[in-house]
């Protein structure tokens, strides 16, 4: 069985926001942001504003439709075939 916490740190290594994760967790937000700041204050994630300075940085969502703005960023997936 995984716990929360498990579950928290998959979605956040695929580039979720702490929204998201709530979302697709089905938990409440301050719940995924505390799971979030476990992580990160263990050092296994990073947030992009912290790696980057990016402030305008709102995660990479898991789609092919993703913001101008996230081109070129290295937590950025592209896109099956190119």
């Amino acid at each position: 069985m995984m716990s929360v916490l498990t579950d928290v740190l998959r979605e956040a290594r695929g580039g979720a926001t702490t929204d998201r994760i709530a979302a697709n967790l089905g938990i409440d937000a301050g719940l995924a942001e505390a799971a979030v700041d476990h992580w990160v204050r263990l050092g296994i994630v990073s947030r992009s504003a912290d790696v980057l300075g990016a402030t305008g940085c709102h995660g990479c969502e898991p789609t092919p439709g993703r913001s101008l703005a996230c081109a070129g960023c290295v937590f950025a997936k592209r896109a099956p075939g190119r």
